[in-house]
């Protein structure tokens, strides 16, 4: 079985951004790994993936008071009304079973963070997961340097 991860990045974006937890189902293996490094949780099962994602959604949507909708773009976003952060699929890499898919959201904050995925299906699933999360920042005078500078 062949699949595209363009097309299973796109699917969880579209679906986390909507705050439809339920679009995990479909492609999250029942018995799916998810760690978490930085944090050291590791979730064994889309049940527990499920409940983690449930309660991040009613995190995010009770801060997003804070976002400015007009100061906010994404297709299918409604201008009155956000409910989830946004996630931009930024890039992904991906050949056979295994694959990485890097994603920019904005958090209820106004802050901007870099998540990478680190992945392994089990036929069209995702059996096992690695994710991390960066938030964006300034260069720093030490490192906003030209080439030839040095």
């Amino acid at each position: 079985m062949t699949v595209d991860h363009q097309e299973l990045a796109q699917r969880i974006a579209d679906g986390l951004g909507r705050g439809d937890i339920g679009v995990l189902e479909s492609v999250f293996a029942d018995d799916v790994v998810a760690e978490y490094p930085q944090n050291g949780r590791v979730l064994h099962g889309l049940a527990e993936l499920r409940e983690e994602m449930s309660v991040a959604a009613q995190h995010y949507a009770a801060g997003v008071s804070d976002i400015d909708p007009a100061s906010v773009t994404g297709r299918g976003v409604d201008e009155h009304r956000v409910v989830a952060p946004l996630y931009t699929v930024v890039r992904v890499q991906g050949r056979g079973d295994a694959g990485t898919i890097t994603v920019r959201t904005r958090y209820p904050d106004g802050k901007w963070w870099w998540v990478i995925v680190i992945y392994e299906l089990r036929g069209d699933r995702i059996a096992r997961s690695t994710t991390f999360f960066a938030e964006e920042m300034q260069p720093t005078d030490w490192s906003s340097f030209e080439p030839g500078d040095a």
